[in-house]
């Protein structure tokens, strides 16, 4: 199976040639295959949401290469690789626009990269085709079209987000601490519609989590990010077999050993 995602000798320094200086990456490599779900885990500082930034294209690496399906996509600017990379983040509001229907919202989403004329952006005529989409989330939302998004609950909010960043055909799903600022009730509710909508559609999935029980349950890869390096690395059966107590055990030494 080919690698969807290659990461090649990656350097990242932040505030280079001053006191706080902190090279994250030192010449780190990572390879992601066509159809992996990833979760990845490490304490605060280790790197994780760095490595999604730098796969989205919000953040440059100093040196090495990023690619995608094999496109050197290294200094591609982020709204470039949002063609074919949909991400989800932390905060539900940054999915979706509050002041816009979840009609509107749809619209916009079914719209990606295609050509903006002066015409409507909103497509009525698809209203069923968004309702049979929106039903799938068993949320209730396919009444309500015509409901402004702010005025939803986070957890329906980041339901419609995961749906807006599917919409389309994309290479790539990026999770971002996704159930981060949900309940826990609100939290199950969103990695059951993720792993439906992973399965259904196939997709390569990047899933950053803290939710030890959340990497260790959902997809088919796991990896621990330690200080700009990949601490553990477990794949298929390997990451089925692993238990809470020991995942738990070998995050907290290492959280222990550098005081995160």
């Amino acid at each position: 199976m080919r690698d969807l995602v290659r990461l090649k000798g990656i350097e990242k320094i932040f505030s280079p040639g001053t006191p706080d200086e902190n090279r994250l990456f030192s010449d780190f490599s990572l390879e992601v295959s066509e159809g992996e779900f990833v979760s990845i885990i490490g304490g605060n500082g280790s790197g994780k949401t760095t490595l999604l930034d730098l796969v989205c294209g919000g953040k440059l690496p100093d040196a090495g290469k990023v690619l995608l399906d094999g496109e050197d996509v290294t200094r591609l600017p982020d709204y470039r690789r949002a063609r074919r990379i949909g991400r989800v983040f932390q905060d539900p509001a940054k999915g979706t626009c509050a002041t816009l229907t979840i009609l509107e919202n749809l619209s916009l989403a079914a719209n990606k990269g295609k050509f903006f004329g002066l015409g409507g952006g909103v497509n009525r005529k698809r209203m069923e085709e968004f309702r049979a989409l929106l039903r799938t989330l068993n949320l209730g939302l396919e009444d309500r079209l015509d409901q402004p998004v702010g005025s939803l609950s986070g957890g329906q909010r980041q339901a419609l987000a995961l749906l807006i960043s599917t919409m389309t055909p994309i290479d790539l799903l990026v999770l971002d601490e996704h159930t981060a600022a949900l309940d826990p009730r609100s939290s199950e509710t969103i990695m059951e519609i993720t792993r439906r909508v992973v399965e259904e559609k196939h997709l390569t999935t990047l899933m950053v989590t803290h939710n030890l029980k959340y990497a260790a349950v959902y997809g088919n890869r796991l990896i621990m990010m330690h200080q700009g390096k990949i601490a553990m690395d477990l794949r298929g059966e390997e990451k089925r077999a692993i238990s809470m107590e020991a995942l738990l055990s070998e995050f907290n030494r290492i959280s222990l050993e550098t005081g995160l």
